[in-house]
Order: structure tokens, then C-alpha cells, then sequence
């Protein structure tokens, strides 16, 4: 991954705690919260219109703003082949898209919903980076 990482990232997934509450009509509803699944990781943030993108017909600046995180820190390398083959190897992200997951960085003020994780690489089975886009959320969303 080239560039500097510039802030220290962390990644919240809202799921279920294993705990259940009452739901106030004779039944249970699981319990849910916000758990850290990336923790204070180094991270570089460029914030809407700071990238560049290159396209066929020139190019054009990044609509949204981009978080780049080092593969290790983001996910990992798993065997993904049966017991008794040789063994094959996938990069498995430990984030993704969506509500129910969002980003909080250090020196930037606000809360982040990730919207397009993208897995880079070095080599064959050689995850250098993962570009997430962000979209800022209001905090009352959060």
C-alpha cells in the first residue's frame, strides 16, 4: 500500500449479543449492539474530491470520500478448499456494506456508513489493501 496512513480507523458491526430482552408481548426479542471488529487500526483518508480516478475516455475525482486500510488489518487469508485437497486460499473480509456497519476515525469528526469495500492486490493470493468508499451519516443514525 503506498501513501501515508494518516488516522487510526475503527470499524463497528451491530449484531446480536446473544442476550435476548423481553419485547412486552409475552415473548423475547434478541438483543443488539454495536461491537468493535477493527480496532484504532492506521488507516489513510481521503476526503470527497482529494483522489483520482482514471478511466478510458481521461479521468475524473473521487465523488465520495476513501479509506484505505492495510489487507491484514481488515481481514485474512482463508483455507477455503475441502479436508482432503490441497489447499486453497481466499481473502475474507472481516467488514462490508451496508446500515450495519460504520466507521469512526480519530481527527475526523463524524460517523461513516461504509459503502463499497474493494479488495486490492499485489500478486496472486497477495492482499496489499482494501479501498472502503464512506458515506457520512448523521450521528443520530448512529
Amino acid at each position: 500500500m503506498r501513501g501515508t496512513l494518516t488516522h487510526l480507523g475503527t470499524i463497528e458491526h451491530y449484531q446480536a449479543t446473544g442476550e435476548t430482552v423481553d419485547d412486552g408481548a409475552g415473548g423475547t426479542i434478541p438483543q443488539k449492539d454495536w461491537v468493535t471488529v477493527v480496532d484504532g487500526v492506521p488507516c489513510r483518508y481521503e476526503p470527497e474530491g482529494q483522489g483520482y480516478v482514471r478511466q478510458d475516455q481521461g479521468g475524473r475525482v473521487y465523488e465520495s470520500p476513501r479509506v484505505y486500510f492495510p489487507a491484514r488489518s481488515v481481514g485474512e487469508m482463508v483455507d477455503v478448499s475441502g479436508a482432503e485437497e490441497e489447499a486453497t486460499y481466499e481473502y475474507q473480509l472481516d467488514v462490508a456494506a451496508g446500515d450495519d456497519y460504520r466507521l469512526t476515525l480519530d481527527a475526523v469528526d463524524g460517523v461513516f456508513a461504509l459503502s463499497d469495500p474493494d479488495v486490492h492486490y499485489e500478486g496472486p493470493n497477495r492482499p496489499s489493501h482494501v479501498i472502503i468508499e464512506v458515506e457520512r451519516i448523521d450521528p443520530e443514525d448512529a
